[in-house]
């Protein structure tokens, strides 16, 4: 099974979306479907709940989200650290250390700092339209 991390920004796409044929919006329900295993780490949840917070996403939809990825992610530890991002944008790093630390097949971002690595210790690093087509092919 493939493993992914998903960037906060993939979340609040697909969840501020009014769209459900949205590219993040199709990456979240393939997830649902068992079409990969999310990675989840203490410090990429964290983030995600505080984003949505702040951005005035109903208490109940953050809830159900959190209740359905403590069900179906792989937790991991996220122990590990990354710095290649210290300059640009060193919250990102944290993206890198998940794929690091499970040598996750893919790293789904609308963020341009990550999407201009484009590799990451073997990991591929996509927008959701093209790991949609990825996984379309797979």
């Amino acid at each position: 099974m493939l493993k992914v991390v998903i960037d906060t920004s993939v979340f609040v796409s697909a969840l501020l979306s009014k769209s459900q044929v949205s590219s993040p919006y199709l990456v979240l329900q393939a997830w649902q479907q068992g079409k990969f295993t999310l990675v989840m780490a203490p410090q990429l949840l964290q983030e995600l709940v505080l984003k949505l917070l702040q951005l005035g996403v109903p208490e109940a939809t953050i809830e159900e989200l959190v209740s359905v990825i403590g069900e179906i992610a792989l937790h991991i530890s996220g122990a590990y650290e990354a710095t290649r991002l210290d300059k640009i944008d060193p919250d990102d790093n944290k993206f890198l250390a998940a794929v690091f630390e499970t040598k996750a097949d893919y790293l789904i971002s609308l963020d341009n700092h990550l999407l201009s690595i484009k590799y990451y210790h073997g990991t591929q690093i996509l927008i959701p339209r093209l790991f949609l087509d990825a996984i379309a092919i797979a």
